[in-house]
């Protein structure tokens, strides 16, 4: 047999053992890692990869803006109330804060917001939705549509509200300093239109989100549902939740649609003390604030349970589960549990892509090591 014939029937040989060994586990296995690595992608599960970007608009900004905003990356912050926060001129005269560009995350990004005694933030008009909890003092926000007199609504520690869309607004603090956490959909909407300018300087108005008139503001007082509609939720941290047993024996959760938003949600979940949340993952981006109990909680890709992440947290914890990774919250206390999370599952189903899954059984090292912790 000829040299040419013989490479042939060896690649044609090769060929069809490749493709047979995508029938079996093991192999079908290893293909997929050789093909990440070749690719330079992540593997989400043995048959799933996920392509990471490298060089989207929103992280040719990032890059832009490093050392004139306070960039602060990872996947946790033990303590919001009192992370220390730096100097963020461009918010407005003596505004602190900290930039939050958690895990790879290009849909939400997060800012923490300090605002002085007295002082208040630049105003502002954008593109992307904007939801705003209150971590401590009070104050007022000032908003309008431009061919409206301003609305003015007043916050505390523990609201909740999300700013309407391209409407004007300005965040003010009372007589003691305010700390806001707020989350954005600015990274997605940033590797949509790719200018930045366009999206803080375009004038439409969506009125049909918001026309600009009073009580549009006013808290909702619902306690019987499990969503509902509202613009601003008065103390979350004792809001009323309901019985939510899809994610564990005993927890409950409510969930808020806000301010005509197409992209951020926002909903608590609490579990009873010393249980746990079953285990699950989805495709949108999340921000979780504890605001009550202590526990922990494990995130890990598909299929890579040793490679899994593990978070302590308690009251002010603000963490990111990595996307596609399975996460599961876990309360070792004798407290209910109660966190915040916002997050952008609406994007996702909006366009189709909406993923979500969930762990009827659980792993069995999560049991053990849940034991562990509740018996110390």
């Amino acid at each position: 047999m000829s040299t040419p014939i013989r490479v042939v029937a060896i690649v044609f040989v090769l060929l069809l053992l490749g493709f047979a060994a995508l029938h079996t586990g093991l192999a079908r296995h290893a293909f997929f890692w050789l093909f990440a690595w070749v690719k330079g992608v992540d593997v989400v599960s043995p048959t799933v990869v996920r392509e990471l970007p490298e060089d989207s608009p929103y992280q040719q900004w990032l890059e832009r803006v490093r050392g004139e905003v306070p960039v602060r990356e990872g996947l946790v912050i033990e303590n919001v109330h009192e992370v220390a926060l730096e100097p963020w001129p461009q918010l407005g005269e003596g505004i602190t804060g900290l930039y939050l560009h958690f895990a790879d995350y290009q849909m939400t990004d997060g800012r923490i917001v300090g605002i002085p005694a007295g002082g208040h933030t630049i105003e502002q008009r954008h593109l992307y939705e904007k939801a705003v909890y209150v971590l401590q003092g009070s104050g007022y926000s000032l908003i309008r549509q431009d061919d409206t007199a301003p609305r003015r609504f007043d916050w505390k520690a523990g609201d909740l509200f999300s700013i309407p869309l391209n409407a004007s607004h300005r965040l003010h603090a009372g007589p003691q300093a305010a700390r806001l956490l707020l989350v954005t959909d600015f990274p997605l909407m940033l590797n949509l239109f790719d200018d930045e300018a366009f999206m803080t300087g375009n004038p439409y108005l969506f009125t049909g989100r918001w026309d600009g008139g009073p009580g549009f503001f006013d808290a909702v007082d619902n306690t019987e549902d499990l969503a509902f509609t509202t613009q601003f939720v008065d103390d979350v941290p004792t809001t009323v939740t309901q019985p939510f047993d899809y994610r564990g024996k005993g927890n409950r959760s409510v969930r808020w649609e806000m301010a005509g938003n197409t992209a951020l949600s926002m909903h608590v979940s609490e579990m009873p003390p010393r249980m746990y949340k079953k285990a699950h993952r989805h495709a949108g981006d999340a921000f979780i604030l504890l605001l009550s109990g202590e526990g922990f909680s494990l995130a890990w890709p598909e299929g890579a349970y040793h490679q899994r992440v593990r978070i302590d947290w308690r009251r002010g914890t603000l963490f990111v589960p990595p996307t596609f990774w399975y996460h599961q919250h876990l309360n070792t206390g004798a407290e209910p549990a109660r966190y915040l999370a916002i997050n952008a599952p609406s994007a996702v189903r909006n366009m189709g892509l909406r993923f979500i899954d969930q762990l009827e059984v659980d792993i069995e090292e999560i049991r053990e090591e849940w034991a562990k912790a509740v018996d110390r």
